[in-house]
Formats: structure tokens, sequence, C-alpha cells
């Protein structure tokens, strides 16, 4: 009766184990996905040579081709013409956002508060030299059972995040109000 009991409570303790790690990986995805745009978006500057652009809203991200001249550094500009040329882009399920912390930031806001215009996408560049601002992004989900964050720092030599998304701590709904 004892074995019984203790194989009944490890297994338990293995499903919720189990059921932890897959509300992870479901808020770490978009992460993951906004992580291979810049990469992408940094490849495609270099081996081009010209400048692309990642623009950043609240729920979306695309990377797009940018209509301003190489070396023209800066998130904030409006050179971009009608159709800016969307090569791919993605939205966030509902009830997740995102955060942006410019390289001039102390704290992250909603896109549209970083931009002093009121445009609502904050516009990362890609420059053909192979460099791009520092920026943070912050995703946040809402969403019950899956409420979390995930904090990304990008470097401006490789537009990767400093640390692996593996090593990014996944913090719960309590902790989500004092880290904004």
């Amino acid at each position: 009766m004892l074995t019984f009991c203790i194989l009944i409570l490890v297994i338990g303790i293995g499903a919720l184990s189990l059921g932890a790690q897959s509300s992870k990986k479901k808020v770490v995805e978009p992460a993951i996905e906004l992580t291979s745009l810049a990469r992408r978006g940094m490849t495609m500057a270099i081996t081009n040579r010209r400048p692309y652009v990642l623009a950043i809203g609240e729920n979306s991200v695309a990377l797009q081709n940018a209509n301003v001249r190489s070396n023209s550094f800066g998130s904030f500009f409006d050179d971009f013409a009608d159709n800016p040329g969307v090569i791919q882009s993605f939205e966030l399920p509902e009830g997740m956002r995102f955060l942006v912390r410019g390289w001039e930031d102390k704290f992250f806001r909603v896109p549209e508060e970083v931009r002093d215009d009121g445009e609502e996408t904050y516009f990362w560049v890609f420059e053909s030299s192979g460099i791009c601002e520092p920026i943070g992004v912050k995703l946040i989900s809402d969403v019950e059972g899956l409420e979390g964050m995930v904090t990304m720092n990008f470097n401006p030599l490789t537009a990767q995040t400093q640390e692996p998304l593996s090593k990014t701590t996944v913090l719960g709904v309590d902790n989500i109000d004092e880290l904004e």
C-alpha cells in the first residue's frame, strides 16, 4: 500500500512538472520567433548591404524593407514608403503583449510610448554595416494558466539575445506588476 501511494505521488509530481514546462514553452515560443526575425533581419542587412527594419507593435512584429539610406542609425525616421515591403511577420496570441526599452530608456514601455510622434510601432533598424540599436524587449503573458514574462536584451553587434532563452526566467503573474 505504501509503495502504491509513493507511486501515485511520483506520477502526480511528474504531471505537474510537465504542465509547468508546457506553459513555459507556450510563453517562450513568441520570444523565439522574435529572436529568429531579428537574426534574419541582421543577416539580410549584411548580405544585401542595405538596412532592414523590425517593426515592433504591442501585439505584432514585422520584418520590413527599410526605405532609408544606410548608416542613418536610429529607430525613428519618416522615410517609410506607403508599402514598406513586409518580408515576414507574426502576431501575438490574445493576452500577450510586448514592451520595449530603447538604448536611451531606463524602463520598458509600450512601443507607442517610446515614440515621440504618436506612432504605435517601434522601428528597430538593422544597418548594412552589421550594427543595430541595443534594445530590450519584454514579452508579457496575462493568459490564465500561462501568466509569465520573458525579458530579452539584444546585442547591438549580433542582434541576438544576451542570454539564451532557455535560461530566461518566466515569472508568475504575481511578479509582473513589480517588474514593469
